[in-house]
């Protein structure tokens, strides 16, 4: 019955603005939580509305943004249905950011304001007289006090609990960077368009969503997809705990504390959890989790096996998506080990195509760049004409993966355009030998990158990570290659390493890799 009444309410206005049904229908339910306290759905539509009535005391209203640099807490997730009843919008910032990107960021969104925790004051002091639109008095602090800025929680404390929401038939527009992997972060924007409630309920149905459901998140919350999920859970009246970082044994624990049963992750964090000593996860109960949704970079064979045995077999989910596609294909539980590398058959509302570098169709089997249709993608690149019209063909995006489709029409990820190797004229995707080197026993992670090489252009190196208390040779690796590849993916050169650059949603940074040996495109000799 609840779950009708959610979708009803879904139909009388916008997603996501519903806390004020839940506030009446269902006060005393946990709506969120951290480690610090719960907040039922009572406590937590008053506190966005006291959060929003602060922000519209600095002057935020209508078609602002407001730029948000934090941690992962309640306040944080708080503050976007906060500014979205104010009709402003959100643009989040990656906490690892340097001063120069962060100010590049907000001056880029045209922000009007900054919510920040407090402890990332060396990283914005050095940036303040540098700010287009944000001065001091727009700057609000949570969990500090810093003497040139105003402290959140005290002004939420004194502000007003009504509702501010208005026009609630208007939805906010909303600009996500991304992780800047290729140079600058580019601010992929959606304007004001209506939600396609339609598409909502569709992936409510495809990760079987419920409101009794109990969400926690793992990820950073400024990326696209952890917001995304949690806000799914959070309009159909369902409980979200969220983890302020994330450790593979503590996530183990709050399962069991907490009977939770649903998460989204990214491969690396599984890959982490499958990996801890067998003694420690016999410790924690794990049997209240019942959907797993992993997206947001390649999930190997090996760690499927590994959630499987841990988790079960029919709780995991894997998608294809971006900030800019929006979520595009699902492979289900009874297809992850049938279909090892496939990400799945596309969503309803995706259109998908496969197109070579002129553009044509290439034939199922055949890798192509791939591009999306649906009422998810972003308009553009915000200020950024030439980045938008270099993704866009014909109304289709692509973020420059490639991918092949086959005979059944299930999709599969080769790897990024941009990390395409050309050794002797042959194409090679690291992507499939990554995939290999995974296999080993041995291996906790690699990445594979092109380098200079005089006689064939580029030749292969690979960047190995152990697991714990394993050894390995370079020789036993290239031995190990040679039986499991095609000669032409075979590593030429093999790099142990203690950990992998990443960014905060676990994406190996290739960029850093390849710095030691390529400036701008250009052999570094």
């Amino acid at each position: 019955m609840h779950d009708s009444s959610a979708t009803n309410v879904g139909q009388q206005q916008p997603i996501p603005f519903t806390l004020a049904y839940y506030a009446r229908e269902t006060p005393a339910k946990q709506a969120m939580a951290d480690s610090r306290r719960k907040y039922s759905f009572k406590e937590f539509h008053l506190l966005t509305n006291r959060i929003a009535n602060v922000l519209a005391g600095i002057g935020i209203g209508r078609g602002d943004r407001v730029a948000v640099l934090m941690h992962n807490r309640v306040e944080g997730f708080a503050i976007a249905f906060a500014v979205g009843k104010l009709k402003a919008s959100v643009v989040p910032i990656g906490y690892r950011l340097k001063s120069k990107e962060i100010e590049y960021i907000i001056n880029n969104s045209q922000s009007a304001a900054l919510v920040m925790g407090a402890e990332f004051n060396d990283v914005i002091e050095p940036a303040l007289g540098n700010f287009e639109r944000v001065t001091p008095d727009r700057i609000l602090v949570c969990g500090g006090t810093l003497p040139w800025a105003e402290q959140l929680e005290e002004r939420i404390e004194s502000a007003s609990d009504v509702d501010p929401e208005t026009d609630p038939e208007e939805s906010s527009s909303a600009i996500n960077y991304t992780s800047g992997t290729t140079g600058l972060p580019k601010g992929a924007y959606r304007g004001n368009k209506p939600r396609d409630l339609q598409l909502i309920m569709g992936l409510v149905s495809n990760f079987r969503i419920t409101s009794y459901d109990y969400h926690v998140v793992t990820c950073p919350l400024y990326h696209t997809a952890p917001p995304v999920f949690a806000g799914l859970h959070t309009i159909l009246g369902a409980s979200v705990y969220i983890m302020e970082k994330f450790d593979p044994e503590h996530f183990l624990k709050v399962i069991e504390s907490e009977k939770i049963t649903s998460t989204f992750m990214v491969p690396t964090m599984l890959n982490m959890v499958v990996n801890l000593p067998a003694d420690v996860k016999k410790k924690y109960d794990v049997g209240s989790m019942r959907t797993i949704v992993v997206g947001g970079a390649p999930f190997h064979i090996s760690t499927k096996r590994g959630v499987v045995e841990l988790f079960g077999n029919d709780c995991l989910f894997e998608f294809y998506g971006s900030t800019e596609l929006g979520i595009n294909t699902v492979l289900r539980p009874e297809e992850q080990l049938r279909r090892p590398g496939s990400c799945g058959k596309p969503l309803d509302g995706n259109e998908l195509v496969l197109l070579d570098e002129n553009r044509n169709p290439v034939k199922p089997g055949e890798v192509g760049e791939l591009f999306a249709k649906n009422s998810m993608l972003v308009d553009g690149y915000y200020r950024n004409k030439k980045a938008t019209d270099e993704s866009f063909h014909n109304g289709f995006m692509s973020v420059g993966d490639m991918a092949f489709m086959d005979e059944e029409g299930y999709y599969y990820i080769v790897d990024r355009k941009k990390d395409m190797v050309i050794s002797g004229g042959v194409n090679i995707y690291p992507a499939e030998i990554e995939i290999v080197l995974n296999h080993h026993p041995k291996i906790f992670d690699s990445a594979v990158i092109g380098i200079p090489d005089e006689q064939w252009g580029e030749s292969l190196k690979a960047f190995i990570m152990l697991k714990a208390d394993c050894e390995a040779t370079a020789e036993e690796i290239a031995d190990y290659c040679k039986q499991n590849m095609a000669p032409f993916k075979k590593p030429k050169s093999i790099e142990f390493v203690r950990e992998l650059p990443r960014n905060p949603s676990g994406k190996v940074l290739k960029k850093v890799l390849r710095e030691k040996y390529w400036t701008d495109g250009k052999a570094v000799h």
